[in-house]
């Protein structure tokens, strides 16, 4: 699984200031159940891949971190980890380092003994898995957040699906893929859309799945 993120925020919303050394806002993970023994091979190149992923998240000159995002694997089959970050496209490489950090970290307490885990937040997104999920699209796992908020006009629904088709095609046309939309719907509300793939996807992959 390549990981899409679809974000719609609506109407008068005041936008915080998030600090590079806050503590990223989590959002959920998926731990499957498939484990791995303690004190393995396995387990020892995870520990390695997180580290690697750690380290990499703080290196902002080079060319892959330059797209908010890193892939990497450590160890050799059968005990051979996959692993990956991508950073929100409109944070900088301060909060990127920071989220990957506490990622990194999270995982042990949330999946002890997972051989994949996906841990997501506002800021970042982490995943590792004993097969190889690079430039694969994958949409088996999606997670659903709603505002309870309603606005029953169809007028609405058409103006929020108009914005994100504006988004998802400002993604498709560049290196990061990714994109925010920003619309007035009335003179007091406005609608805030961010669309995010991870760059190893094809566009018509990226495409597809947004």
């Amino acid at each position: 699984m390549n990981v899409i993120l679809v974000f719609v925020t609506a109407l008068s919303v005041q936008i915080s200031l998030t600090k590079a050394d806050d503590k990223p806002t989590y959002i959920y993970h998926n731990c499957p159940s498939t484990n791995f023994t303690p004190n393995s091979a396995y387990q020892s190149n995870l520990n390695l891949l997180l580290s690697t992923l750690r380290s990499n998240a703080t290196r902002g000159s080079s060319d892959k971190f330059s797209k908010g995002f890193y892939n990497t694997t450590t160890g050799h089959e059968p005990n051979k980890v996959y692993g990956l970050f991508l950073c929100r496209g409109d944070f900088g490489p301060e909060t990127c380092q920071n989220c990957v950090s506490v990622a990194t970290s999270d995982t042990a307490q949330l999946c002890p003994f997972g051989k994949e885990n996906t841990i997501g937040y506002e800021e970042c997104l982490l995943r590792y898995s004993n097969i190889s999920f690079f430039s694969v699209l994958d949409t088996s796992f999606k997670l659903s957040q709603s505002n309870v908020e309603k606005f029953p006009s169809r007028s609405f629904d058409q103006f929020v699906w108009n914005s994100i088709n504006e988004a998802v095609n400002q993604a498709l046309s560049t290196t990061k893929m990714f994109a925010t939309v920003k619309k007035n719907y009335t003179a007091s509300q406005t609608l805030y859309s961010l669309v995010q793939c991870t760059p190893d996807l094809s566009r018509d992959d990226c495409s597809s799945c947004l």
